[in-house]
């Protein structure tokens, strides 16, 4: 069994939902679980670990679950997904990342261009 978390679970209640497969997706908050990624964990009767999981409409769970898409399709719906709500959570306070407070931040994630030859920062 994987770990288990009430707040994580029950932070799902009333959320969006975060796999949004076109032409799947019912929009309805209602609707919305905690669902369980695949994992080593998961198996019969068994769940992986909450913090491996999606905020998922009943519609996308079911066609997650019952494979109704390509394997590949099924699977960046899963990662989209798991980034959507693990963001989600880290905004939220619900997983608390530690930052590198040593490290200068920068304005910008792209790297300074280099002359070829000689490494020089143009």
């Amino acid at each position: 069994m994987g770990l288990v978390s009430s707040k994580l679970r029950n932070s799902a209640r009333g959320q969006d939902c975060r796999f949004r497969i076109p032409g799947v997706c019912n929009g309805d908050p209602d609707t919305v679980v905690l669902c369980h990624a695949p994992s080593e964990f998961k198996g019969m009767g068994q769940k992986g670990h909450d913090y491996h999981a999606v905020f998922g409409c009943h519609a996308c769970h079911e066609a997650l679950d019952q494979h109704r898409l390509d394997r590949l399709d099924e699977l960046e719906f899963w990662m989209r997904g798991l980034l959507r709500t693990q963001a989600w959570w880290v905004a939220n306070g619900f997983i608390v990342v530690p930052e590198d407070m040593g490290r200068a931040k920068t304005s910008s994630k792209i790297m300074p261009r280099r002359h070829l030859s000689t490494g020089e920062v143009l």
